[in-house]
């Protein structure tokens, strides 16, 4: 799948030149590099912390649960885990746990993946290194980090709160508790992803993108070198094709006057519907240099990346690793964004959020 997108990628890119041979010589301009410094930062830490065996502790405990609490666990930890390592982490964690614990009990666990899958979209949009759109936009606005959370926490709380309902419709399984495997962790592996977490988080707060990914890389280097495998090449170069091809879509609908300045509202319903469109990174992309309200741009494109199977990458990663049938994951994916879209369109019109 990630393949198939580069090469979408490389396409639309080459389309572009055609149409403006200029575009080669500005396409540069349109990388963001503080964001792409970001990415492999946090891509680092979330190996890092994936090598210390947190997660496999994490998984058994859940196992240990029954009944309704394993499903409200399952759910929050899905938006814990996107909130502080990105919600592809969280997919690639989750998705083979629940497919085991169902298979164990003998039940289908498409619902219960489409769940975990708004859950990781959800929780990612909590912090400012949850998800690429959110790295995107407190990178080019150059926000502190607890003004960005003012305006995620709401969003997060209101969403799992909505999430949390639709929950309430999945049968609860009525096995006993999974036996307990004894796990190993690497404590220093995990205080340091930790660490570098809190480093990245500071030092991006003041600018300072790149000296937090030079650290980053140095001291995951030191604690465990097998790390260097977690920098995926592939997803840099499709996030640089992502920012030149959008970066010069947005230049072109820009100067047809297709899209004026938006603020409000009108970019909140926006970025969500586009979204559902491009997909929630390329939403950002496109409209990053019309608005200045980056408040109703992160909540509608992290709105968006639900509905839709096009509207996150992470939904994609679901799709493919559960093999999941794509009128089962819309089910309850779109009629979530739904409720979700008139909740804060409705707030975003009374003026109280965001």
């Amino acid at each position: 799948m990630r393949e198939k997108l580069l090469s979408t990628l490389v396409l639309f890119y080459i389309l572009l030149l055609a149409m403006d041979p200029t575009f080669l010589y500005r396409s540069p301009s349109y990388v963001n590099l503080e964001a792409l410094s970001l990415i492999l930062s946090f891509m680092l830490v979330s190996k890092l912390m994936d090598m210390s065996g947190v997660f496999s502790k994490v998984s058994t405990w859940i196992l240990s649960m029954r009944g309704r609490k394993r499903i409200l666990l399952l759910l929050i930890t899905s938006e814990l885990v996107a909130a502080l390592l990105m919600n592809d982490t969280a997919l690639f964690f989750l998705i083979p746990l629940v497919i085991t614990l169902y298979r164990m009990t003998g039940g289908d666990p498409s619902d219960m993946l489409v769940l975990i899958t708004i859950g990781a979209n959800v929780g990612s949009a909590l912090t400012p290194f949850g998800n690429p759109q959110n790295i995107i936009i407190w990178s080019h606005f150059h926000m502190q980090a607890i003004s960005f959370l003012t305006v995620a926490l709401p969003f997060y709380l209101l969403s799992s709160t909505l999430l949390i309902i639709f929950s309430l419709k999945l049968p609860i399984v009525s096995e006993g508790p999974a036996k307990l495997v004894s796990i190993r962790l690497d404590l220093r592996s995990a205080v340091s992803a930790l660490l570098l977490l809190a480093i990245n988080l500071v030092l991006a707060s003041y600018g300072y993108y790149l000296i937090g990914t030079i650290t980053t890389l140095l001291i995951s280097l030191l604690v465990r070198k097998e790390v260097i495998r977690g920098i995926d090449i592939p997803l840099l170069v499709m996030f640089t094709f992502l920012f030149m091809d959008f970066g010069q879509l947005s230049h072109i609908l820009g100067s047809m006057g297709i899209i004026p300045n938006l603020k409000g509202v009108t970019v909140l319903a926006t970025s969500a519907l586009l979204s559902q469109i491009i997909s929630n990174v390329p939403a950002t992309i496109t409209l990053l240099n019309h608005t200045t309200d980056w408040r109703s741009l992160l909540v509608g494109v992290n709105l968006g990346g639900t509905g839709l199977i096009i509207g996150s990458m992470a939904n994609f990663i679901t799709l493919r690793m559960a093999d999941l049938k794509l009128e089962r994951f819309h089910k309850i994916s779109v009629p979530y964004f739904l409720a979700s879209a008139v909740m804060f369109i409705l707030l975003a019109l009374a003026g109280l959020y965001p």
